[in-house]
């Protein structure tokens, strides 16, 4: 049992494509770009967004429903785990691809439409405030973090 998941989200880049492997399991596949600020920016200048492909599979019922209901321009989120797969090209290039294998995809609306409900606006938000130079430490802490010996976990 893997307990590795990746939640990503995106936007279709292909159709889904239904297919069967030799014992009648539908498989759907379909290519996800994922868009993102690369890490950097130097000088503070604006950063470019970036983009990546990350292949999709969906099996079985989720395969059905993925071909049915997704096409090329939707934006979905994806829950699944993650695969490396290492091939060689037709040239003799090494190559490693991320696959994501899909247990939940779920179809995401407009997310201009999205507004805030009215509970969320009435939250008021957190405010700082300097603390006090006289506060009496934590009871025992003082002796943790003073103390020589070597923590016993």
């Amino acid at each position: 049992m893997s307990l590795s998941s990746v939640t990503i989200s995106g936007t279709l880049k292909t159709n889904p494509e239904k297919r069967y492997t030799p014992t009648s399991i539908p498989v759907t596949n379909f290519l996800l770009q994922i868009t993102f600020f690369p890490r950097g920016g130097l000088n503070g200048q604006p950063r470019e967004l970036a983009s990546q492909t990350v292949r999709i599979s969906a099996w079985r019922d989720l395969a059905e429903e993925c071909e049915k209901v997704l096409k090329t321009g939707d934006k979905v989120l994806v829950i699944g785990r993650a695969q490396v797969n290492a091939y060689t090209t037709n040239d003799g290039k090494k190559k490693r691809d991320i696959e994501i294998d899909a247990t939940q995809v779920i179809k995401l609306g407009d997310v201009s439409s999205i507004e805030v409900p009215k509970v969320l606006e009435e939250i008021q938000k957190p405010s700082f405030q300097k603390v006090s130079q006289d506060l009496e430490p934590i009871s025992g802490f003082s002796e943790i973090a003073s103390g020589q010996e070597e923590i016993p976990f």
